[in-house]
């Protein structure tokens, strides 16, 4: 009893075989066409506006994803923030989050989007040796050659952009760190506490990330008032908060989404491909430049992506085989 209304919609619908073939690459669109909306606007709000309250942002974003989650909760359904299993096994992956948060904003302030999606693009590299250190996941031959090409393929793109700040290549090459860790502790964290599913992981690191970007947000507040004093700015963030914080409640959503149905390489990869639009977007809109050896480093670095998601299908239908074979046994 108390199943919230996600879990009860998203349990329902599992046992649907089409669904279930079909959750993978649907979780996965989802999440990249939200992160390609947040990767967007948080440029814009770091580099174009230059709005100095990032943490009041994040913190902002968290409140809102934690009371829609109470919200939309049904009568009688209570999450359990303060269990003692829920508290043992979520902290680490509570910091991971917020870390990313707040370096991947602060990249953006010292890169371009080409150069912030090329490093954010060794997510998959990152997954691959993290997955196996802390799950005990043994990538195929198939997923280990997509990454493969793709850090290469990383390589080549940022060899081809002509722009480089070494404080932003570190906070990126952080962020990307950070990003696939929490990724990869969420799932060990839904390994370890059955029953726990994206949406509660969802709501417990929005909660529990209050404790980071409260501090952090209040000693931003001298320079965020000194910034709203100026003519047309609380206009401004009124207009921008809205949005900003829907697209980042829903790219909390789908990221565990994402990996709930898949893996954190996957979601890892996701993140790859939607840097290759993302890139295009900087390239257009943000006065970005690549050369030639640039444009080939993203070209290989959609081919790798298509190598592991051919590789992740077939993994699937081979598990889907023995299992079927398994049931007949029985």
């Amino acid at each position: 009893a108390g199943l919230s209304i996600q879990q009860s919609l998203w349990m329902a619908s599992a046992s649907s075989s089409p669904w279930k073939q079909l959750e993978g690459p649907v979780s996965a669109a989802a999440y990249v066409s939200m992160s390609l909306t947040m990767t967007t606007m948080t440029k814009y709000a770091a580099s174009v506006w230059r709005f100095p309250g990032s943490s009041l942002l994040l913190l902002i974003e968290c409140w809102a994803t934690v009371l829609a989650l109470l919200a939309t909760a049904p009568k009688g359904y209570k999450y359990k923030p303060f269990c003692r299993t829920t508290l043992m096994n979520l902290p680490l992956v509570t910091v991971a989050k917020a870390l990313n948060m707040y370096l991947s904003f602060l990249a953006m302030k010292h890169t371009s989007l080409p150069i912030y999606n090329v490093l954010k693009r060794l997510q998959p590299a990152y997954a691959l040796v993290q997955d196996w250190l802390i799950r005990g996941s043994v990538p195929t031959a198939g997923e280990r050659l997509g990454v493969a090409v793709m850090c290469l393929a990383t390589a080549a793109t940022g060899w081809g952009d002509l722009e480089f700040q070494p404080l932003g290549y570190g906070v990126a090459l952080l962020a990307a760190a950070c990003q696939s860790l929490f990724l990869v502790l969420a799932r060990h964290a839904q390994d370890r506490v059955p029953g726990l599913s994206h949406v509660d992981l969802l709501f417990y690191t929005a909660l529990y990330n209050t404790v980071v970007f409260v501090p952090l947000s209040l000693t931003e507040a001298g320079e965020i008032w000194r910034f709203l004093s100026e003519p047309g700015e609380p206009t401004r963030l009124l207009l921008f908060v809205g949005p900003y914080v829907f697209i980042g409640a829903a790219l909390n959503f789908t990221t565990f989404w994402c990996t709930s149905a898949t893996s954190p390489l996957a979601t890892a990869v996701a993140g790859n491909l939607k840097g290759v639009l993302s890139t295009l977007i900087g390239i257009f809109y943000f006065s970005a430049l690549l050369t030639p050896i640039g444009w080939l480093g993203i070209m290989g670095n959609t081919f790798g992506g298509f190598i592991f998601s051919a590789a992740q299908l077939s993994k699937k239908r081979r598990k889907s085989d023995v299992g079927r074979a398994g049931a007949d046994v029985k």
